[in-house]
């Protein structure tokens, strides 16, 4: 089982580092990446984390308020940490670099914590063993990659030097590592790991809807920022279906 984990974690690694340098490379076109990553974050709340967090706390209510916990606090931070800023029109986007500093790092944060979740479910998977933990294996490797382009996302849209994002793609890249070997030292009780991606799921509805969605809009006012998003949702949909994560707790 230690093989096997650490022949995943190396995968989900290099599969986060690939999202994060097809992103960077795509720089140029801020708005389109940002959308994308909003999609991504919004499409992994409702198929992926939600589903996960009712799974393993076994009840769609405590999922839910948990999940509403997470947006809220989230909010909350966001707006009592940057009243002080006192940009509130639509010239934000280019007097509130301290704010969207700010709003990047604990995005960039919650999903590296997301990431290390990760890991602790796939460890978890690998000793029950059998087809849950290959299912988990594929769902942490792929799901990395998005999260390699979502970090971009963020920090993209928070201002963030291209040096500075790669290091955050970098932490995001080993957080399933560290997680896969927690996980199999010191097991994370179900209950608690199930409130935890609950959390977390109110905090990528909130980034994904009320941060980069209109910040991809500022920087670019096409209707292709539509179609990234959706197919950012689209895609995040299609493979939580095809992994059983969408449809299979029913």
């Amino acid at each position: 089982m230690q093989l096997t984990a650490v022949l995943v974690s190396v995968g989900a690694l290099l599969s986060a580092l690939a999202g994060g340098l097809v992103a960077m490379r795509a720089s140029t076109s801020i708005g389109l990446v940002i959308a994308v990553g909003a999609g991504i974050r919004i499409g992994a709340a409702f198929f992926d984390l939600m589903p996960e967090s009712v799974e393993h706390m076994g009840s769609l209510d405590s999922a839910m308020f948990l999940s509403a916990v997470g947006f809220l606090a989230f909010y909350a931070i966001e707006k009592m940490t940057t009243l002080h800023v006192g940009h509130e029109t639509a010239t934000e986007i280019d007097h509130g670099e301290a704010a969207h500093r700010h709003i990047g790092l604990i995005g960039a944060t919650g999903m590296s914590l997301h990431s290390f979740l990760d890991g602790v479910a796939l460890a978890a998977g690998l000793v029950i063993g059998g087809g849950l933990g290959l299912v988990i294996a594929v769902v942490v490797v792929v799901h990395r990659f998005s999260d390699g382009i979502g970090i971009v996302g963020f920090m993209l849209a928070s201002r963030t030097p291209l040096r500075e994002t790669a290091w955050w793609v970098g932490i995001v890249a080993i957080a399933p590592v560290l997680g896969v070997f927690l996980g199999i030292l010191v097991p994370i009780p179900e209950q608690v790991l199930g409130g935890m991606l609950a959390v977390f799921a109110g905090f990528f509805l909130y980034i994904g809807a009320a941060e980069l969605l209109p910040e991809a809009h500022r920087a670019d006012r096409s209707r292709w920022l539509v179609i990234a998003t959706l197919a950012g949702v689209g895609a995040i949909y299609a493979f939580s279906v095809w992994a059983g994560a969408v449809g299979a707790h029913g």
